[in-house]
């Protein structure tokens, strides 16, 4: 064996051997925040780096305070969590950060991280992309009057709402006036099931999180009329069907299946269009708040992660897995890892049971 073949022969023997037993975590979401604690109780050291300048992902950017369908308060989940990671030894964690480059492969990435202090360079055996989703845009959708009309809100807004330590103490009162609405109307499927806008899937989450704000706004105002306009109530998780029972018998919520057309405002007050498709009728209906279920989309950081470490997205942007049923949680590039609402529309509670998962791929991977 020449010396030039037998270098190479002790540079594999090297890399196979003696891995590098640091991993990068990218996305400080529930599900970047479950694979960082389980990597790290199985002795790997893990850099999370998250762009925000806090960690709980869009649990904590928009002050979720109950979750579905059990009305578990989110504290309770994500809390322990995000302290779990934070008082780990073997977490290091980047907040206000963004990678910049990507060189080399498996089992020995060299990446550079940026923030504030400036830009460094660390070297990983393998990388977990958890960049989340962001809620989709519904100025989009003109003809629902967002942006235009104070009065229309998105759910995530309304999290904020219900929230006692959010905008309005808890309080759910009109942007325009302040006051508690009598009538509010929720349109699902915001950016979700529409062509027009590029996003015909299913956000899979929004019938839960607008029955569960039903709920949440009749118990605190029972005489106030909840209106929730559906193409279908799409159910997947535990008590989901349990908790839409619940919603129509014992809160009375009027669940009408059609879709929501346009709004108008008239004499301060919004006016609704829709199509009632049982019925196969038009409704007009006057109300004093309207709810926007916007759906899941693939966010920034998605797109830019995809970017720098060369990954292969689907037909709407989110990151695609070598392959969806064999391989849910590998990229397309080997030694990247993928997890959670990067790869398509996902509930919290998958998306810390993805944590869970991506972080056992890794440890085998690098074993």
């Amino acid at each position: 064996m020449c010396q030039k073949n037998l270098f190479k022969y002790i540079i594999l023997l090297t890399r196979r051997y003696f891995k590098v037993k640091t991993v990068l975590v990218i996305g400080g979401g529930v599900t970047g925040l479950k694979a960082s604690y389980e990597l790290a109780e199985m002795g790997y050291n893990v850099s999370l780096v998250e762009k925000e300048d806090y960690l709980g992902g869009q649990v904590a950017k928009h002050k979720y305070y109950k979750l579905a369908p059990d009305m578990r308060l989110a504290g309770e989940v994500i809390d322990p969590v995000i302290k779990s990671v934070e008082n780990n030894s073997n977490i290091k964690v980047y907040k206000h950060s963004t990678i910049t480059s990507l060189s080399g492969d498996a089992p020995e990435f060299k990446v550079k991280i940026k923030n504030s202090k400036g830009e460094s360079e660390e070297t990983f055996g393998a990388i977990v992309v958890a960049t989340g989703f962001e809620h989709f845009d519904p100025t989009v959708k003109q003809e629902y009057g967002y942006s235009r009309f104070k009065d229309v809100v998105t759910n995530a807004e309304i999290e904020e709402m219900l929230n006692p330590n959010g905008p309005t103490k808890g309080e759910l009162k009109r942007p325009s006036d302040g006051k508690i609405p009598k009538k509010v109307a929720i349109f699902q499927c915001v950016g979700s099931r529409d062509k027009q806008v590029g996003n015909p899937y299913c956000c899979r989450v929004g019938c839960v999180v607008s029955t569960k704000q039903a709920i949440e706004i009749k118990e605190k105002y029972p005489d106030t009329e909840v209106y929730v306009y559906y193409m279908d109530m799409r159910m997947f998780g535990r008590g989901w069907e349990e908790l839409y029972g619940k919603a129509m018998e014992e809160y009375e919520v009027i669940f009408t299946r059609g879709r929501g057309a346009e709004v108008t405002l008239k004499n301060q007050q919004l006016s609704l269009r829709a199509e009632e498709t049982i019925m196969d009728r038009p409704i007009q209906h006057s109300v004093d708040m309207i709810i926007l279920a916007a759906g899941q989309a693939p966010g920034e950081g998605t797109i830019e992660a995809a970017k720098i470490l060369g990954l292969k997205q689907n037909d709407y942007g989110y990151l695609a897995p070598k392959d969806d049923f064999l391989s849910p949680n590998e990229s397309s590039r080997k030694g990247i890892f993928i997890a959670g609402a990067d790869k398509g529309p996902l509930d919290i509670e998958n998306c810390i049971v993805e944590g869970a998962a991506v972080a056992a791929k890794v440890a085998s991977s690098l074993k």
